[in-house]
């Protein structure tokens, strides 16, 4: 039991330092960062605490809901609800390199995007993502030249380039697109399947009506860390609205 805690620990050390990185000191990861914690002290005091029987049954229920969550959430990204005749696609950032290239996750969203525009090629493209830590240029902008390179016309994608989290994603793009579609739009929301269904959430949250969903797949050697960080999203989502 020392051991699965102390692994636990590990994982959520590992998610911190990546949200940390990405978008510093945050609501996330301070959730994250109790998960450290929880994890730790029972790593530490384990041989005492496997005594506590309520407190056991209640870490082993708390990690079967996680769990069974996780394969929702990612059951529920597989489901693409796409009419291929939307207004507009959002395509969602997810990272950048130090080199200022996509990361595996994010070019798997935008090869979706990519696929997208084939079966509806009228639709316009936003990328959305701002300037992370340690960097100089927005997601945003790394993801226009990745549709360029892979042939869709620069006029039908447009750049939203202040954001930093997913909330902020839809907020800001529904803002954008609602002075180019004064009447209204039917949008499509590209991204992850594991981030399906809060990004759907944010698209009501935001005002949007009607979203429809195409997701792309995630490395298995991502899925893990994206999984535990978007179950603390979620979680902080369901607490705050954001």
């Amino acid at each position: 039991m020392r051991k699965i805690f102390a692994v636990l620990c590990l994982a959520f050390i590992l998610n911190g330092a990546w949200t940390l990185y990405r978008s510093g000191i945050s609501n996330t990861f301070l959730l994250n960062l109790g998960f450290i914690i929880a994890a730790g002290t029972y790593a530490a005091f384990c041989d005492r605490l496997i005594k506590i029987k309520w407190l056991n049954y209640t870490i082993a229920a708390v990690t079967a809901a996680t769990l069974g969550f996780g394969i929702f959430i990612m059951a529920y990204g597989q489901r693409d609800t796409t009419t291929f005749t939307e207004d507009v696609a959002i395509v969602l950032g997810a990272g950048i390199r130090p080199n200022e290239e996509a990361t595996r996750t994010l070019a798997r969203r935008l090869d979706k995007a990519i696929t997208y525009h084939h079966y509806n090629p009228t639709a316009l493209i936003i990328v959305s993502g701002g300037i992370g830590n340690n960097h100089t240029v927005s997601e945003a902008e790394v993801m226009a030249r990745y549709l360029k390179a892979g042939g869709i016309p620069p006029e039908q994608i447009i750049q939203e380039g202040s954001s930093h989290s997913t909330y902020q994603n839809m907020q800001l793009s529904n803002a954008i697109l609602t002075e180019i579609f004064p009447e209204g739009f039917t949008p499509v929301v590209i991204t992850n399947d594991f981030h399906i269904y809060r990004s759907i959430r944010f698209t009501r949250i935001a005002g949007m009506q009607g979203a429809t969903s195409f997701h792309g797949t995630t490395p298995l050697n991502a899925l893990p860390g994206a999984l535990i960080r978007e179950i603390t999203a979620i979680i902080k989502m369901w607490l705050i609205g954001t």
